[in-house]
């Protein structure tokens, strides 16, 4: 039986993507070391937390989301980048280490 592709965000919701990304000189400095990161521009609307709370949290005291540990699998990486694509204010970049 074959099986269904998979469905991303950017597959279902092409329209939405942001076209920018985020700044690495605005990175913030509670993000793991990594490929990945959110920048200051941050708003804590709480999206990537949502839809990936094993990759994002957010740091109270400064009301902004962060990157606490890098996606490890071919799946995280997938819903970290489509993640990245419909971040409204572009906040989360990829450095491409």
């Amino acid at each position: 039986m074959p099986s269904e592709p998979q469905r991303t965000l950017r597959s279902i919701l092409p329209g939405v993507l942001t076209s920018g990304m985020a700044t690495l000189s605005e990175r913030l400095p509670e993000n793991i070391p990594g490929r990945y990161y959110v920048d200051a521009s941050c708003i804590d609307c709480d999206q990537c937390r949502a839809l990936s709370p094993q990759i994002f949290a957010r740091d109270d005291g400064k009301g902004v989301s962060y990157v606490v540990r890098q996606p490890a699998t071919n799946e995280e990486i997938a819903q970290v980048e489509d993640i990245l694509a419909t971040c409204a204010t572009s906040s989360i970049g990829n450095d491409g280490a």
